[in-house]
């Protein structure tokens, strides 16, 4: 408590409308799940045994690891958070913690402070203070902020993300001021501002928050995200009465889905958590901290652009009969050499995108302009589709569509479009599943010559970007997502993609799981190929479309369509 794929398409809509064919194949839907471990280890804290601020095993952090080693293995987790941890130095709770997990777990480390200003883990101890995040996996960006407004003290409070290689959900972790609610109340808003800014995706917070899920002083948080822990996690002795106190403190928030609920399972370990009377001559502690370890299992993000439900983002396509084929991502960017049909016909001259869930059933779906009508076509979870609805009417018959992903930021998705030389924001409408809000103008002018696509989140800030391929000059442009769904100025992405050798592009989201958004093309050489560009940067730090390699050897000349 001490505290997100459409390229060129044909001008003329189809007259005829779709009949999505289903191929009989059960519905599955194989999100990854992930177990989150959050435990404040009191690692710092001092007191004696029958004094007030004691910690079980203060001075022993080999023994603390050790339990906290055992959870991890107990439970098979995936990310563990601390509070109150000494990191960043040989021998330390860090240190210790990443011998025993080993090569495979990155760490990260944010550092806070003492009341005094102090961040040295005292009394013996070696490193700095503060919170940590460990992961089963690789990190690729951490972000790290003190969160707590200035007071009459010296302290500070950290909130600590990583973004991790592969996944779509960002962990995050923070230890909130007990007492002193106003003061509380605007660290939590700090708080949501760290998450909006830095984990504006799908996000799974855990900490010390030092007070009840329910408090006032928490709702800018458990009004947005679904919360697993509700069971004391902390014990307390009052000396002069003679009284335990147990409290309901740390908690695991993670972003609230559209549909169902996101958690698996919740636990609380009270059995490492000290139970004992504090006084001097109570004996041995029966837990390891005043806390006790929270463990929460919860579903994953779905994987922008998987249509199968096996975590990889797949290819969509329109072939000259009319027809909708999906191939299977392989996870390496390419995707299987045969195909399924999800569509029978009807799917000439119709723009066709698919990056998110507009129907609220965690599976990802697609959509088309189909003649003037928006079409949601929901899938069922294995990439079939079943019938449409209609979700707009009276669009241009050459309007082109991009699912985008959440370019909002409201955990629903939204997508772009071009018509009348513009660029049209058509934000997903939660209150009409599936639907869209009116059209918002974000571009103005010159958008008419402009091939778009979704790579997803290109320069890695959590927001969903939008290339643009400027058939004029064949150079490829890269416009950064903003907060509120516009996009930022340009920047070079590629060139030399003329609509002769580069007839189709699509985004590709992260195809090869290395936490880069990609990109596939198909070309004019034989009878077509298709190419897949793994997303890089350039000197600067820019994205650029990378390496490339062909991941389809011939017969992409009878594709018109790819996304």
């Amino acid at each position: 408590m001490r505290k997100y794929a459409v390229a060129a398409v044909a001008l003329f809509a189809a007259l005829f409308p779709q009949q999505a064919q289903a191929d009989g194949a059960p519905p599955t839907v194989s999100v990854p799940e992930l177990t989150v471990v959050s435990w404040n280890i009191c690692g710092e804290a001092g007191g004696q045994r029958g004094q007030a601020g004691y910690c079980p095993y203060r001075n022993e952090p080999a023994q603390k690891i050790e339990q906290l080693a055992q959870v991890v293995a107990e439970r098979q987790a995936d990310v563990v958070m601390l509070q109150e941890v000494c990191g960043q130095a040989p021998g330390s709770h860090m240190d210790l913690l990443q011998q025993k997990l080993g090569s495979a777990w990155s760490i990260r480390h944010a550092v806070g402070a003492r009341p005094d200003g102090r961040t040295d883990c005292r009394g013996g101890l070696t490193g700095e203070l503060g919170v940590l995040i460990a992961v089963k996996g690789t990190v690729t960006a951490t972000f790290a902020e003190n969160t707590l407004p200035a007071g009459a003290d010296r302290q500070t409070l950290p909130a600590l993300c990583v973004k991790v290689q592969g996944w779509a959900t960002t962990p995050c972790t923070t230890h909130l001021l007990p007492g002193d609610e106003t003061r509380a109340a605007e660290q939590v808003r700090n708080v949501k501002a760290f998450l909006a800014a830095h984990a504006p995706g799908d996000t799974i917070l855990g900490g010390d928050l030092n007070r009840n899920a329910d408090a006032a002083a928490l709702r800018p948080l458990t009004s947005t995200m679904e919360r697993c822990i509700d069971d004391n996690t902390y014990h307390g002795w009052n000396s002069d009465t003679q009284q335990h106190s147990y409290h309901k403190l740390d908690h695991l928030l993670v972003s609230r889905p559209s549909y169902g609920t996101r958690f698996v399972s919740c636990a609380v370990d009270t059995s490492r958590m000290d139970q004992t009377p504090n006084e001097p001559t109570s004996g041995p502690p029966s837990g390891y901290s005043d806390h006790a370890p929270v463990i929460g299992t919860f579903r994953g993000a779905p994987v922008p652009g998987d249509m199968t439900g096996d975590g990889r983002p797949d290819l969509v396509a329109v072939d000259t009969a009319g027809r909708l084929r999906l191939y299977d991502g392989l996870g390496n960017g390419g995707v299987t050499g045969g195909h399924r049909v999800i569509g029978t016909r009807g799917w000439l001259n119709t723009s066709v995108t698919h990056r998110g869930d507009f129907t609220g059933d965690g599976r990802e779906d697609v959509v088309a302009r189909v003649g003037g009508e928006l079409r949601v076509y929901p899938n069922t979870g294995n990439g079939a589709l079943t019938s449409p609805t209609v979700i707009r009417s009276g669009l241009p018959a050459d309007a082109r569509f991009v699912g985008v992903g959440d370019a909002t930021g409201d955990g629903h998705p939204d997508l772009v479009a071009t018509y009348d030389d513009k660029l049209w924001l058509y934000a997903g409408d939660p209150a009409a599943r599936p639907g869209v809000r009116a059209p918002v103008e974000i571009g103005s002018r010159g958008w008419n010559a402009m091939t778009l696509t979704a790579p997803g989140d290109a320069d890695g800030d959590g927001r969903p970007d939008l290339l643009a391929r400027d058939t004029g000059d064949a150079r490829l442009w890269l416009y950064r997502g903003l907060p509120g769904g516009g996009f930022d100025d340009r920047t070079e992405y590629g060139h030399g993609y003329d609509t002769t050798t580069r007839p189709l592009l699509a985004g590709a989201a992260d195809a090869d799981g290395n936490g880069v958004a990609d990109m596939w093309t198909t070309t004019d050489s034989g009878t077509g190929t298709l190419m897949f560009y793994a997303g890089g940067t350039d000197t600067a730090g820019n994205p650029t479309d990378g390496a490339r390699s062909t991941v389809g050897a011939s017969g992409w000349d009878s594709i018109v369509l790819i996304a």
